[in-house]
Parts: C-alpha cells; structure tokens; sequence
C-alpha cells in the first residue's frame, strides 16, 4: 500500500508539473501577443479526418488579418475541433513578429 502512495504520489507531482508549464507557455504567448486584429473574412468550413483511431469532425478556418507594420496576413488554420459558429473572432499577434499568432474569442483582452 505504501508503495502504491508512492508512485500515486510521484505520478500527481508530474501531471501538476505538465500543468504549470503549459499554463504558463500560454501565459507567456498572451502576454506576448499584445496586438490585436479582426478576422477578415473568416470562413468556417466543416471537415472530417481520421485521428488513426476515430473519424473526428471539425472545420477548417480561412481568414486573413492586418498588422500595422506589415500589413495583410492570410492564414488556415486545418482540423480544429473547438471552432463553436455562435462565437466571433479575433486574431492577438506579437507587434514585433506577425508570425506569433493565436485566434481568440473576441472578448479575450490581448497582452493578457
């Protein structure tokens, strides 16, 4: 029983560590990406793809947005399964890189 506490025990601290990495990686990228832009005509095109076990359905999503100093950026964002139609969008990008992007539900605050 002490054994099995142990790796119990070993095994949470691990996944507490996983945790705060990627929390913390995405904190960084928000922080970081404190522009922000419209999704120009962003289009939602249902897709479904086989994940090597399952048929998974999802959409592609087609948009372009507008950096100020670099101007317009097309972009296609394939297999994404947590588009939901009743949200809008919006594009936060790193000012001194337009290449470090993320999409967002428009109420998210960039730099955040």
């Amino acid at each position: 029983m002490k054994q099995y506490l142990v790796v119990l025990g070993i095994v949470g601290a691990i996944t507490a560590g996983i945790v705060f990495f990627v929390l913390k990686g995405s904190a960084a990228d928000s922080k970081r990406q404190s522009a922000e832009a419209p999704a120009i005509g962003f289009v939602a095109t249902p897709t479904r793809w086989n994940d090597g076990e399952d048929d998974q359905d999802g959409h592609t999503l087609t948009f372009s947005f507008v950096d100020a100093a670099n101007g317009v950026h097309a972009q296609t964002m394939e297999r994404i399964s947590w588009y939901d139609s009743a949200k809008t969008y919006k594009v936060c990008y790193n000012p001194q890189d337009a290449k470090d992007w993320k999409l967002y539900p428009a109420e998210h605050v960039c730099g955040s």
